[in-house]
């Protein structure tokens, strides 16, 4: 499925769950964002998450212990995860770019034609 999708599918997928597990989840990956916008290599963000760990950040910050953090931090995303996939098996990318193709000839445009079944 298009990468585009699946990040608008996430999106709204996110900002459907219970206050508490959103803000949590939007807190720690923020955090992670940041870090990783920092670094040059995998190893240097690696590096980053031990030094500053954004559970035991995000545990102070929302009065819990980090082992509560992160339980629910990976309840949240296995929820997202199988939400994603349920919302995926509903929705078909068919390509028509064969089917109009005759049209790019005439009108020399590059373009891909799709159709999203829901």
């Amino acid at each position: 499925m298009n990468e585009k999708l699946m990040n608008i599918l996430t999106r709204s997928i996110i900002a459907g769950l219970p206050p508490k597990k959103k803000n949590l989840y939007q807190y720690i990956e923020s955090l992670e964002d940041r870090l990783a916008s920092q670094c040059e290599t995998k190893e240097q963000f690696l590096n980053l998450l031990i030094q500053r760990s954004p559970f035991q950040q995000a545990a102070n910050h929302f009065c819990m212990t980090v082992d509560e953090t992160f339980r629910l931090m990976k309840k949240i995303e296995n929820e997202i995860n199988h939400e994603l996939d349920k919302r995926i098996d509903k929705h078909k990318w068919i390509d028509y770019t064969e089917k109009v193709i005759k049209n790019q000839e005439k009108t020399k445009q590059k373009m891909k034609y799709f159709l999203f079944v829901t």
